[in-house]
């Protein structure tokens, strides 16, 4: 039985990259959508006020945590998951992956700069990935979604990868992965070893923020929890 992961009453299962990489292996040719995403403070603190994320999360065939904070957290001491965690291991394994097998895969972020900027950083790392289309969803509305779901449809990739600061993509995976013709969805949030922070100095105040503001929330559902 697999060991999982309790955070502020979301259930994830315990895995290592090692284990995203084998079930991506056996899903690649699959009728059914498998999805796949990496866990972070931010996404956690989300998904306490927003159903429809925590869904997403629970819903995921496999979750990489992808920051020590989180693992610890959880309460746990594994030294593996917080080295893959720190160095953010599993985007290296994913990418390295899809240039091995030239898999073509389509892009989807929340605006076309970001869209960009991940396009350009798999060109020059990775050049044989093959990069079938990509788009954005900036645009609101139920008819730029359908547009997306054609584009995605009409070029058939071996997988969809997303990047988001605001969790756009992730909500739009829960409610139209039926609908969409690939085998494999990755969403890699806001991509931290691609989308870095505009100075160092800023950079260390917003993670200093977001982890006081982690722990802050973790402390209150604990001390919640234990008066119920």
């Amino acid at each position: 039985m697999s060991e999982t992961i309790e955070i502020m009453g979301i259930s994830l299962e315990k895995c290592y990259a090692a284990d995203v990489m084998e079930s991506i292996d056996e899903h690649w040719s699959s009728s059914v959508l498998s999805t796949y995403g990496t866990i972070t403070m931010n996404l956690l603190m989300e998904a306490q006020n927003d159903e429809e994320l925590k869904s997403y999360i629970e819903g995921l065939d496999k979750a990489v945590v992808d920051e020590p904070e989180v693992i610890r957290a959880a309460g746990i001491t594994d030294e593996r998951m917080l080295e893959e965690a720190t160095g953010h291991g599993f985007f290296g394994t994913l990418f390295w992956l899809l240039n091995q097998y030239k898999n073509r895969i389509f892009i989807l972020g929340e605006n076309m700069e970001d869209v960009q900027t991940f396009c350009d950083y798999l060109s020059e790392k990775y050049p044989d990935i093959v990069i079938a289309g990509k788009d954005s969803l900036e645009e609101a509305g139920e008819d730029h979604e359908d547009r997306v779901i054609n584009e995605i449809n009409a070029v058939s990739p071996h997988a969809v990868l997303s990047c988001s600061r605001t969790y756009a993509p992730e909500r739009f995976v829960k409610r139209k992965r039926k609908m969409l013709n690939t085998g494999v969805w990755f969403s890699l949030g806001s991509c931290l070893e691609i989308f870095k922070e505009t100075g160092l100095k800023a950079g260390w105040l917003n993670r200093l923020v977001e982890k006081n503001s982690f722990k802050k929330m973790i402390s209150e559902y604990n001390e919640k929890t234990e008066k119920m």
